[in-house]
């Protein structure tokens, strides 16, 4: 599945206080989960207690992290929760594959004549509970279903059922509008919900918005995307960008600005005021470049065509610049190339975690600790568990091998209570199984990152490599002396 850019998902700047959080997800039968699984960021009882942060919402989590081995199924949770973003939000566009955004469990017959399925609870940009369900098979909504809490009971929206050839619609009572126009309009491959948000039908727009514009998703391998949207924003001004550059210059990098820089640009302004040593270069700049493309024109045309292109700014190509400062004050400046890639992921996830922030919403990052040392993987992991830093409640879920995270040392907290560790496991017969740490025998104060490296609750791979890799170079040397021997053969 290709990962969403975060920075097409987040919408930044609205003064409304919305409430968006997610509270459960249950899903099955989508690539190496065969069987439903649960995922949630309600917080026990228990929790609640021992934490230390005046929440608006203390019954919510703002954090998760995801543990367990390589190719356990980490990352295919956060594709199941994409998976439904992307279907809700693109469910209209022709170019979208769901046979390869809804992939079911491969490993069995079974499971590859059966639905995908998927329900989220959320609170909507309402403050609304909603609970959306959807199931499809083979590219077909077979069902999908909005709700919302009144209360402790759940009342209808609308439900849409496959029912032989064709679909059986039910509304609740607070369903208003032209209903067979709108099931019209609908097909077989395309979320209801999409439709009647694109036919303005307002009661649903809570439920779509908080799929479209309050979750994200961000891969650590792709930060130059999130660098992209940085540059767009600090050459605009925008508060985030600006925040962001001050935030660089008081960090302990050694940075001390982080701006645009625009050569052409520049030139193309310069080159229009009288008296600048920079007059006309664009012109001529220009006119060389139409000599190299267009040679037969002559002098006189190509003079008057440069005038013309000259006058118009060039498309903005941003460039980041980095300004360390060294001893007594010298200072030198650095451009991306120049800049050490670990500097460059560093001003992503601080650019990622000041958007998340400024707005409540829903972030899912995979494999946060490939790309930045321990020590900002916890500094952002706390981002999200303060309220002075995350005043809208914010939800960071996150998949990591970083250990130090669950760890206790002395009389120094875990970065992540009890409650928001989770752990990924693939069985003998290559079915992902998700769970949380409080559904095993565990205490509040137990060295959780100790207990998960030595296999406690599972979810640690088990290669068995030493005594494999010795058989291997056993193997190789016995093969390659039998070469060895055979070449000397044929030389006899």
């Amino acid at each position: 599945m290709k990962s969403r850019d975060i920075t097409a998902c987040i919408a930044i700047g609205s003064t409304r206080r919305c409430t968006t959080v997610l509270i459960n997800f249950t899903f099955s039968n989508f690539k190496s989960y065969r069987d439903a699984q649960q995922f949630s960021m309600q917080r026990p009882t228990n929790a609640q207690k021992h934490e230390d942060g005046d929440w608006a919402l203390k019954e919510y989590s703002t954090v998760a992290g995801v543990y367990g081995g390589n190719a356990s199924g980490k990352s295919a949770f956060i594709d199941a929760f994409q998976a439904v973003t992307d279907f809700v939000c693109n469910g209209l566009n022709p170019n979208l594959d769901l046979s390869r955004e809804l992939q079911p469990f491969r490993l069995d017959p079974d499971s590859r004549n059966c639905p995908t399925q998927f329900l989220v609870d959320f609170l909507g940009t309402d403050d609304t509970r909603y609970l959306y369900e959807l199931s499809v098979h083979s590219s077909v909504v077979e069902f999908e279903s909005l709700r919302y809490y009144s209360g402790s009971r759940t009342s209808r929206i609308f439900e849409r059922e496959l029912d032989g050839d064709a679909y059986t619609f039910r509304y609740g009572r607070t369903f208003t509008g032209a209903k067979k126009n709108f099931e019209r309009m609908v097909r077989p491959e395309v979320p209801y919900l999409t439709v009647l948000y694109a036919t303005n039908v307002p009661i649903v727009g809570p439920a779509y918005e908080f799929f479209c514009n309050r979750v994200g998703f961000y891969r650590t391998d792709l930060y130059d995307s999130e660098l992209e949207y940085l540059k767009k924003g600090l050459q605009k001004g925008t508060p985030t960008a600006k925040a962001l550059a001050s935030l660089m210059a008081s960090s302990d990098l050694g940075i001390s600005v982080v701006q645009p820089r625009d050569p052409l640009e520049e030139l193309q302004e310069s080159s229009q005021q009288p008296g600048d040593p920079r007059e006309g270069g664009y012109e001529d700049l220009a006119s060389g470049v139409l000599a190299l493309l267009q040679p037969d024109l002559t002098k006189e045309e190509r003079r008057r065509q440069a005038q013309g292109i000259a006058k118009m700014p060039p498309m903005p190509r941003y460039e980041l610049s980095f300004t360390h400062r060294g001893k007594n004050g010298f200072e030198e400046t650095f451009n991306e190339t120049e800049e050490s890639s670990g500097t460059r992921a560093i001003l992503a996830f601080f650019s990622l975690a000041l958007r998340l922030l400024s707005v409540r919403s829903v972030g899912f990052i995979d494999e946060i600790d490939s790309s930045l040392h321990p020590s900002y993987v916890q500094e952002l992991v706390e981002l999200f568990k303060d309220p002075r830093t995350n005043p809208h409640q914010s939800q960071l879920i996150f998949t990591t091998h970083d250990v130090s995270l669950i760890t206790k040392t002395g009389a120094d907290k875990r970065v992540l209570d009890q409650d928001q560790i989770w752990l990924v496991e693939k069985g003998a017969d290559g079915a992902s199984t998700l769970y949380p740490v409080t559904s095993l025998p565990s205490r509040w104060d137990e060295n959780f990152g100790r207990n998960y490296l030595h296999g406690v609750y599972g979810a640690v791979p088990r290669p068995g490599f030493h005594e494999a890799f010795a058989d291997a170079e056993e193997d190789l040397h016995e093969a390659q002396a039998a070469a060895t021997e055979a070449n000397l053969g044929g030389e006899n």
